[in-house]
């Protein structure tokens, strides 16, 4: 049932579980728990529907100051799904894997252990069953190119509808007699035992001043990579660092993907040999998006993080420089900040002044495609140094807000810049077209950073690992040391693939509520 705070503040819920976060993880875990008869408690800080007030509570400062923290994720039943895009792919086995070249990565757990759970999370994103390989799909093996498997392999998503959570599952949490939906309410501190072993209560509060608690015999934070390691922050009565952060681990090794413009490709022959890469459609039977990226023996050989590349827009004229820098500057004035690298592209705008009129009329007169741009997609490097740390300004409810402080390396720039001349090579070498490299990718600076878009994939910041001075949950989701206190989502990846990391949240829900089902 859905209820809202308000109908029941000053009083003390009792449940099985208490999930903190209706987002996809939330609802997944709540629809499993619920099935076994457990009774359930979801705590929604939002409401059914987008509510300026309650995502004010999500403002924060970030470092960069390229996305602002209230843009980048919501606060309403079914979370940032309201905005997502609807990509889905797995992991790679080689993402879960200790990597010599990547410091801090390795899971503690395998992708075979995951596989069972991605096959059960495709219906939830109303996907079609589970096919990420190139070969389970012949309309698309059939035109595709014959790489060279030493240096690049064929990356594949699947496009969901996309799955808005919070309405598609909205009447079955409705209708189920076992789930209470707490609408608008906020969870301000998990309170423990005098040692800190074990949660007693979740206080709960209103933006209307309305308090409650929570009591249950397990809880489960599924409030984003963001929100998780906050809340644990702010949870310091009994420890003062934050519970579950004795070893300062707690907030560390924030992830996000960088979504750089990595350059083009002009195509001056038949342009019917790149279909299978700018048709979504191909596939007859689903939508799915066909990519680019390094192989495993690249990555080894060269030392990369794992990527991916993909068709973006259609080009009318050979790719230049000048047209990327202004879509990147219309695309910041559309999203409503300036990049710091903007007097960059209005000089590449203005250098390549013809270029741009070039492209602008061929466009307006539906000239001939000729080309595309690419969009890189990699994986960063996990950085202790890149953390979520508490505030000195409070929200509306007394809360310290989120911090963000990170930074990008030089070898996220390397990546994109490597798997580029992969795909560079490759092309040139089955004879589609000429790539032409961003040239903000050649430069070792920090100057390619500013030609960044970011999608709200907030990772790694309570981090899995066996070993409790490296990580703040365990292979099974449990936060070291407390015995009753999980975490579901992104924010446990101890690494982040190239993925968008959705199936692999719902994969690692799922997994989660089969392990807490025989505990409650």
């Amino acid at each position: 049932m859905l209820v809202d705070f308000r109908e029941v503040a000053g009083t003390q819920l009792q449940a099985d579980a208490c999930v903190i976060g209706a987002g996809p993880a939330g609802i997944a875990i709540a629809r499993e728990l619920a099935e076994a008869s457990r009774s359930i408690v979801v705590l929604e800080s939002g409401g059914l529907d987008f509510d300026p007030s309650a995502q004010d509570l999500c403002r924060g400062d970030n470092s960069r100051g390229d996305f602002p923290l209230h843009t980048s994720r919501f606060r309403l039943v079914g979370g940032t799904t309201y905005i997502w895009g609807g990509w889905c792919a797995p992991l790679d086995d080689i993402d879960f894997e200790r990597r010599a070249w990547v410091p801090y990565s390795g899971w503690p757990i395998t992708k075979r252990d995951l596989l069972p759970y991605y096959h059960r999370a495709q219906p939830l994103c109303e996907l079609g069953p589970y096919r990420y390989e190139l070969a389970e799909w012949p309309s698309l093996s059939g035109k595709a190119l014959r790489l060279d498997p030493d240096k690049l392999g064929h990356r594949l998503w699947h496009l969901s509808p996309p799955t808005r959570f919070g309405q598609v599952y909205r009447e079955e949490l409705r209708r189920a007699t076992n789930i209470r939906v707490v609408l608008r309410a906020t969870a301000t501190e998990l309170v423990t035992d005098e040692n800190a072993a074990a949660v007693s209560e979740v206080r709960v509060a209103g933006l209307g001043g309305a308090r409650a608690a929570v009591r249950a015999r397990s809880y489960i934070l599924a409030c984003g990579g963001i929100e998780n390691a906050r809340l644990m922050l702010a949870s310091n009565r009994v420890e003062a660092p934050g519970l579950g952060n004795r070893h300062d681990i707690v907030g560390r090794f924030f992830m996000e993907h960088p979504h750089p413009d990595a350059g083009g490709v002009f195509i001056p022959g038949d342009i019917e040999r790149f279909r299978p890469y700018f048709d979504r459609g191909g596939a007859k039977s689903a939508r799915v998006v066909l990519g680019f990226g390094p192989s495993r023996q690249a990555q080894e050989r060269l030392r990369i993080l794992n990527s991916s590349v993909t068709v973006g827009g259609a080009l009318h004229s050979e790719p230049s420089e000048g047209w990327d820098s202004l879509v990147k500057l219309a695309r910041a004035a559309e999203e409503g900040y300036w990049p710091a690298s903007s007097a960059t592209h209005a000089f590449n705008v203005l250098r390549n002044l013809d270029d741009v009129f070039r492209e602008g009329y061929l466009r307006a007169t539906d000239a001939p495609i000729r080309g595309f741009t690419f969009t890189a997609r990699t994986e960063t490097a996990p950085n202790p140094a890149n953390r979520v740390r508490l505030a000195s300004e409070r929200d509306a409810l007394g809360q310290n807000r989120a911090s963000l402080t990170w930074s990008l390396g030089a070898r996220e720039r390397v990546t994109v810049e490597k798997t580029m001349m992969l795909l560079a090579a490759e092309l040139g070498r089955l004879g589609i077209g000429r790539v032409r490299l961003n040239e903000l990718l050649l430069q070792n600076d920090d100057r390619w950073s500013g030609n960044l878009s970011w999608f709200g994939h907030h990772m790694g910041t309570t981090r899995m690992s066996d070993d409790p001075k490296l990580g703040v949950v365990d292979a099974n989701c449990r936060v070291h040391g407390v015995a009753n206190l999980y975490v579901a989502g992104s924010s446990v990846f101890p690494t982040a693939g190239f993925a968008n990391p959705t199936l692999t949240i719902l994969a690692l829900a799922l997994r989660l509520a089969d392990h807490i089902r025989p505990t409650i």
